[in-house]
């Protein structure tokens, strides 16, 4: 059954903690479901779950040449403490090694979907990023 995520993508959601009912829509379904139209597109959401349940993830560090290129980008984090999904204490200290001037914007009470929960929070950050780099 989650090899056709695209038909279940509601449900996938719920599980990593969408709770924001009131802007579901038959189009907001779709649009979140098409990336997963068959099996085959649903290889990675279902490997990196695995790799939750399994405690299996493995994170490489990028060659010198990557991380270099990498680092001097701009970037900004925007974390839901709220995430059951993914653990600020584990994610963040990955992001800020690899961009340590980059700021880190944390949400009390949003979860993993903070775009939906937060929309214009999220905007107002995005914008001022935008802005400021």
């Amino acid at each position: 059954m989650l090899q056709h995520l695209g038909f279940n993508i509601l449900s996938t959601l719920k599980l990593n903690g969408f709770e924001n009912n009131t802007i579901i829509t038959n189009t907001w379904i779709a649009a979140y479901g098409a990336p997963f139209a068959s099996p085959a597109d649903c290889l990675g959401a279902l490997g990196w779950a695995k790799g939750f349940a399994t405690g299996t993830h493995k994170f490489e560090t990028p060659a010198l040449a990557a991380d270099r290129a990498i680092r001097g980008k701009p970037a900004l984090a925007i974390w839901g403490e709220a995430d059951i999904t993914l653990h600020a204490d584990h994610f963040l200290p990955l992001f800020s090694a690899i961009f340590p001037k980059a700021p880190v914007r944390r949400l009390a009470g949003i979860g993993h979907y903070c775009f939906e929960d937060a929309p214009d929070v999220v905007a107002g950050f995005i914008s001022d990023f935008v802005r400021q780099t």
